[in-house]
């Protein structure tokens, strides 16, 4: 990867390290790199003098400033003395007083400089106004560099949806949790993920885009102009907090069904499985990618039954993790989860050395992240009580073989949460070495943020959102990029925009410093004091990840491209750029006759356009499904279904509907 002149102060300030293991004096260090500093400052601010108010300068201008005083206060100091000389022969003492005391000036200039600390002047500390607006930090990536497409859909998610439970110690139908398919409108999620991507890419035509993003990233890690084969493995890194544990654990029963009425919320906030189903679809259907080369999970915890089967009776040869941390592989396979396994080698070294995270020297992985080629990660998108939000770097936790990765949480804003001892800008970032190392961070294709049921905290309840355009509904909204730190700055400027209270945990994403791992991923001048950022261990600094910066107001949202104003982020609305379709809430577009059923139902669909249908238990399974083709009709043979109370749910573009139904 090409280093820009960020990475420049960190070869000074690694250079000046060595320097100091060798025991090489202080005079020396000062002099070779007040030196190489002054020389680098000149040379590019000669050509450019714009170039003064570059952070890579302005993180150089100390090295240069202590050497320009030193220079200054030894030449006015022997200037100053020969003139008091030929002054105190001339037998003129006013003038051998005032040389006298520029003397003294000099001299105490020429002491002082001489004495700075060289370590603090290799490392720039972050001194910014809370989240100023377009002032774009780093180098954008992408297709099309700094592009984040943003696409909400209230139709994606059902209004009614209040995650109320009746606590009976299964999901059925007296609950209405986010996660289920009546809340979920398939047909509105997969066209969101469709026109997100062909406008990443500016693509009229969704097999091209995915050609363009693969080629995309085997070009930047050196592969060539290529796009997928079919040998490359896929891993869809999912969040699923609530999921830890044994088979046996509390939160879900032995064949990891979940349970409503755990002390841990079963509702909690986690990636939506539906947009998995949208994600599967487009990597099977219009990537050209086989079930068999994908791989989905949460390595560090489990996938729930409920989501398993959905996406089971769909790409049954998709391989689905599961984490043997109590039970035995054997538990595991029998439930049809691929066990996860860990690397034998410490593979992540955490680049505080243990200053800040001390139980986190270094870590294993797990061996997905060694096999795959290609990595997609879709965390929701969540505020936190340890650092403030929670989005694709944070991810990696689960990535980590320690059942909740306490032991890096020192590395966040707060270790316990809600009482962040660790604010401001310019101190060490866990998040910023997960971004980076190659493993994890550097092997990402895509990065999506579900937004679709956002939640308050890790383990928290989706809320319905008050800021606009939600207006107290869901957030109904999907984030795409190939930026890794524009779309994390974009989303946290969501989260700090809804999550503005008054008190401290009403109010996270706000805390000074949330965005500290940002600005550093964005720009290693702004890496903390003592710090280089080298997760892998093997001498290689990235000086820029991506673009960081934050819009012009909530009401425009607004970035520098945007406005044409810099090279920063550019934030596509896509569900302003492609035709608005008006709401139409119809309850009666899909008919289902008789009602109550003994064989064969009939369906009907009234719209104007194809709608997809689906045949929903008690507890959220969903057992049939199909198409039916705009004004026709299907008839089904439901006799196989126990009797009971089911739901025929039926989704279009434009409109949405669920009708409850017998079988006798």
């Amino acid at each position: 990867m090409k280093h820009t002149p960020s990475y420049i102060p960190k070869r000074f300030q690694y250079f000046v390290d060595q320097l100091r293991k060798n025991n090489v004096p202080h005079k020396i260090i000062f002099f070779t790199l007040g030196i190489i500093s002054t020389v680098w400052f000149l040379v590019r601010v000669i050509p450019k003098p714009s170039r003064a108010a570059y952070p890579c300068m302005q993180a150089t201008a100390p090295y240069m400033s202590a050497f320009v005083l030193w220079i200054s206060g030894l030449g006015g100091g022997i200037f100053s003395y020969k003139k008091m000389q030929e002054n105190f022969q001339r037998s003129n003492y006013r003038l051998v007083f005032v040389f006298l005391l520029i003397f003294s000036f000099s001299f105490a200039i020429w002491q002082y400089s001489g004495s700075l600390d060289t370590r603090a002047s290799g490392s720039q500390k972050a001194i910014m106004a809370d989240f100023e607006p377009n002032n774009p930090i780093g180098e954008a990536k992408g297709i099309f560099p700094g592009r984040v497409c943003w696409h909400w859909n209230d139709r994606a998610t059902n209004e009614n949806c209040d995650n109320s439970s009746n606590f009976n110690g299964i999901i059925d139908e007296g609950d209405n949790a986010w996660f289920m398919a009546r809340n979920n409108n398939l047909n509105a999620i997969d066209s969101m993920l469709n026109e997100s991507l062909k406008k990443l890419t500016d693509k009229n035509d969704i097999k091209a885009a995915w050609d363009a993003i693969f080629r995309y990233y085997n070009e930047n890690h050196g592969f060539g102009n290529k796009t997928y084969t079919d040998n490359e493995i896929i891993f869809i890194k999912i969040n699923a907090t609530t999921a830890y544990g044994g088979v046996s654990a509390e939160r879900y029963y032995a064949d990891l069904s979940r349970t409503d009425n755990t002390e841990i919320n079963p509702f909690s906030a986690e990636t939506n499985p539906f947009l998995v189903l949208a994600m599967l679809r487009q990597l099977t259907e219009e990537a050209g990618v086989p079930q068999a080369k994908i791989f989905i999970g949460d390595p560090a915890r489990n996938i729930y039954k409920e989501f398993y089967e959905m996406w089971k009776a769909q790409f049954p040869e998709v391989h689905y993790l599961g984490n043997n941390l109590i039970n035995s592989e054997l538990e595991i396979e029998a439930l049809g989860r691929l066990p996860v396994a860990h690397t034998d080698a410490e593979l992540i070294t955490y680049s505080d050395h243990g200053t800040v995270m001390q139980d986190a020297i270094a870590d294993k992985l797990f061996t997905v992240f060694e096999e795959m080629d290609y990595l997609i990660n879709i965390p929701t998108m969540k505020a936190h009580a340890s650092a403030g939000i929670t989005l694709n770097a944070k991810n990696h936790f689960g990535s980590l073989p320690r059942t909740w990765a306490m032991h890096v949480h020192p590395g966040l804003m707060s270790v316990s949460g809600d009482d962040p001892q660790r604010l401001g800008y310019g101190l060490y970032r866990v998040q910023t070495d997960l971004m980076m190392h190659k493993l994890l961070g550097g092997k990402n294709l895509l990065m999506i943020v579900d937004g679709l049921y956002p939640g308050e905290d890790a383990l928290g309840v989706p809320e319905k959102w008050a800021m606009p355009p939600f207006n107290n509904d869901w957030c109904s909204s999907l984030f795409v990029s190939l930026d890794p730190v524009a779309i994390e700055s974009v989303c946290h400027d969501f989260l700090r925009s809804e999550y503005n209270g008054a008190t401290i945990s009403e109010s996270r994403p706000n805390w000074p410093g949330v965005d500290d791992y940002l600005i550093q991923a964005a720009d290693s001048s702004y890496w903390p004091e003592g710090i280089i950022y080298d997760p892998d261990d093997d001498g290689h600094l990235i000086a820029s990840l991506g673009v960081h910066e934050h819009w012009n107001n909530e009401s425009s949202k607004e970035y520098s491209r945007n406005l044409g104003t810099g090279d920063g982020i550019e934030l596509i609305k896509v569900h302003e750029v492609i035709s608005n379709v008006e709401e139409k809430e119809k309850e009666d577009f899909l008919v289902f006759s008789p009602n109550p059923v003994v064989k064969n139902a009939l369906i009907k669909n009234n719209s104007k356009e194809t709608a997809n249908y689906q045949i929903i238990s008690g507890n959220g399974q969903i057992l049939m499904q199909g198409n039916i083709n705009a004004k026709a009709d299907i008839m089904l043979d439901l006799s196989q279904l126990n009797t009971g109370i089911y739901i025929i749910s039926g989704a279009s573009l434009e409109q949405k509907c669920s009708i409850k139904f017998i079988k006798q």
